[in-house]
């Protein structure tokens, strides 16, 4: 499986404070049956931390990973605050995207915004595709699920995170997230790891909550053939 949102870096974000934290992380993820980590910390344009910060922590984590000898390898990206900065940066093309690909996670505020599909729309034109991570645990479209579509026709995908298909987040949540399946809402999942205790990398058991849903068959696309799309900057099944 591939985790397409992970903040693994060390003493980075809010992710492990750690490299021996990040080697648990890790360990733990190969273990699950994780071949592929996106390390994806908080990103906010001109604040800490900035794209050659993240780029020196990616580049050691790489390097001891190896030397460790854990089979899971590590991709360049970040997860993306909405601010007013993120435009400019776009048309610069400064977005840390997944692996160098046109896609990149956006994370939304819980009060969105005006004129946000405007907003998405213009970074399509940009070339670019924003994955709105974990849209199944955000205040406006938990109270409006009638703003999803509007996401939807700006042309933007969706990730949601495992532990809110296991009910991990609360009933509300994964009653939502369960929505979104139906509704063929749903592009990929992934773990949104912060620690390996609490918020740890793990993606078997909502694997297995997707089967019991849905059926295999998608399944397989939200946890593998999309995300392995996706790294390889090819479109998405949706």
């Amino acid at each position: 499986m591939i985790d397409l949102h992970c903040h693994i870096l060390p003493a980075i974000d809010d992710g492990p404070p750690d490299i021996e934290t990040s080697f648990k992380m890790l360990r733990m993820a190969a273990a699950d049956g994780i071949t592929h980590i996106a390390a994806t910390p908080h990103f906010k344009y001109d604040e800490k931390p900035t794209l050659e910060d993240i780029g020196r922590s990616l580049k050691v984590l790489q390097m001891r990973t190896k030397e460790e000898g854990i089979p899971v390898k590590l991709l360049r990206g970040a997860d993306l605050r909405l601010t007013y900065e993120l435009i400019n940066g776009i048309q610069r093309k400064g977005v840390p995207a997944i692996n160098g690909s046109r896609y990149f996670l956006l994370e939304l505020p819980d009060l969105l915004p005006p004129h946000l599909d405007n907003l998405l729309f213009t970074i399509r034109l940009e070339g670019f595709v924003p994955v709105i991570t974990h849209p199944e645990r955000n205040y406006s479209l938990l109270s409006s699920p009638d703003k999803i579509k509007g996401l939807r026709d700006s042309g933007t995908l969706f990730q949601l995170t495992a532990m809110s298909i296991t009910g991990d987040f609360g009933s509300q949540i994964r009653s939502f997230t369960q929505m979104l399946f139906r509704k063929g809402l749903a592009d990929f999942v992934a773990t949104d790891a912060h620690d390996p205790f609490f918020r740890r990398p793990v993606l078997s058991q909502a694997y297995k909550e997707v089967v019991r849903i849905c059926d295999e068959r998608e399944a397989q696309r939200v946890f593998f053939e999309n995300p392995a799309a996706l790294i390889e900057n090819r479109d998405i099944k949706t």
